[in-house]
């Protein structure tokens, strides 16, 4: 009876050590890279966001990626996000009042376009996308706002940078989830030689937290080394 105890032990630990040997999806990677960097399209689809500061909350019933490319192996550009069903839901006087960038009809937000460029997110050291305007720091103007003849919120510009964890890592695929980091000040090492980043979002220059969850459609399966 021992002997089947200690045999029974033995292939359990067996078995543990094995599974525990099989490369995860979502592995840690120290220098984290495209592979390939061929050009290849990005797309995305998204539901809910809320941007919240500076005593406001705009919420969207969802939100689509447009447009953009990996340029690069540490980049993507020329990202544009579109949201849609935009209103706040906190406003300085009044609730209620459709949100959209200036130009754009009520309701809806567009982004100018963005770089992401690929770093670990610290202290965790999670894989993750640094999130910049293209041009210039910012991401695109609230156009002002009013309801029932009270206001709002005034024109804003929503500014800075913003990171997003990305999922999952070392396998090559051609759909990554990304997750915005709800934190006013986050840190990205870009590694590769390019810095230590302090990501802050803002709302007319205070900060301001962005909430929502994506899914990237690439058109070539792509895997983060």
């Amino acid at each position: 009876m021992r002997w089947t105890r200690l045999a029974g032990l033995v292939f359990v630990t067996a078995v543990a050590i094995s599974i525990a040997a099989v490369p995860s999806a979502s592995a840690f990677s120290s220098n984290p890279l495209f592979r390939p960097a061929a050009g290849q399209g990005v797309l995305g689809v998204g539901g809910v966001s809320t941007l919240t500061g500076a005593g406001l909350e705009v919420e969207c019933d969802e939100h689509h990626v447009i447009a953009g490319n990996i340029v690069s192996s540490l980049l993507v550009g020329g990202l544009i996000y579109h949201y849609l069903g935009c209103e706040y839901t906190k406003g300085e006087a009044e609730s209620g009042c459709p949100a959209n960038s200036v130009g754009e009809a009520g309701g809806v937000i567009v982004t100018t376009k963005l770089h992401a460029i690929l770093g670990l997110l610290l202290p965790s050291k999670v894989t993750g996308l640094l999130f910049l305007p293209q041009a210039g720091k910012v991401f695109t103007t609230l156009a002002a706002a009013e309801r029932n003849g009270r206001r709002c919120a005034p024109e804003l510009k929503i500014e800075g940078n913003v990171t997003a964890t990305i999922d999952p890592v070392g396998v090559a695929v051609t759909e990554f989830d990304l997750d915005a980091v709800e934190k006013e000040i986050s840190e990205i090492d870009l590694t590769h030689g390019l810095g230590l980043v302090k990501a802050k979002l803002l709302i007319a220059g205070e900060g301001a937290i962005l909430s929502q969850s994506t899914t990237w459609v690439l058109t070539l399966a792509t895997e983060i080394t």
